[in-house]
């Protein structure tokens, strides 16, 4: 994401969320210790009663009981991955939520992160008239000076002289902008929903690699 503002609440819950997982993996991986270790011994046992001609459906059973082991375990390795992932994203919301609300939270700025979110769209559209589209608290607030200031940042940043309206009505979200192009009918969507999915799916991946890059 180019917006740190967002990374560094999110980082500490996904520092939680790592340890979390970790312990839940553990015990998954004992438990399916437990399993592996109780199917082979049976195995084992049956193998010992059966006669030569029978070894064969001995293998065929360890193996059909690892596979099931393995099935069992993965299970519960993506159960702890959503259960990890939704915790951490509820805070992680409810962080964004005391953020937009009161506008700073361990010392980040909501002013500085929604100024960066709708330059940053500004430098991804090719037109020069952009028409912001705010929750009603940010309309409201963009109504005075800060418009003027933003018009003042993203020309400074796109090295273009771009003009920036409000939209006729604001939107229904927690936070962010959606920035829209009003001369090539485009529209960038960096609202903190958005953000929050966008990391969300990031993260999904990024634990699905840690959970099942290993084989039992």
């Amino acid at each position: 994401m180019s917006n740190e503002g967002i990374e560094k609440i999110v980082s500490h819950i996904q520092a939680e969320a790592a340890k979390e997982i970790s312990e839940i993996l553990g015990e998954a991986q004992i438990e399916a210790d437990t399993i592996r270790k109780a199917a082979q011994e049976k195995a084992e046992r049956e193998a010992a009663k059966i006669l030569s001609d029978g070894k064969r459906a001995a293998s065929l059973e360890e193996q059909r009981m690892l596979a099931e082991t393995r099935i069992q375990v993965r299970r519960k390795r993506m159960d702890a991955q959503e259960e990890v992932i939704d915790s951490s994203f509820a805070e992680a919301r409810k962080a964004l939520e005391e953020l937009t609300e009161k506008g700073k939270r361990d010392r980040v700025a909501y002013k500085d992160i929604l100024f960066n979110l709708i330059a940053s769209a500004s430098e991804i559209v090719a037109g020069k008239r952009l028409e912001l589209v705010l929750n009603q608290k940010d309309n409201k607030a963009f109504m005075g000076e800060m418009l003027a200031e933003i018009t003042k940042v993203v020309n400074e940043r796109t090295g273009k002289d771009m003009s920036l309206a409000l939209a006729d009505e604001p939107a229904q979200f927690l936070g962010g902008v959606i920035v829209r192009d009003l001369e090539n009918s485009v529209e960038v969507d960096h609202t903190l929903e958005t953000k929050l999915t966008r990391l969300r799916e990031s993260m999904r991946v990024e634990v699905a690699k840690i959970l099942f890059g290993d084989s039992l």
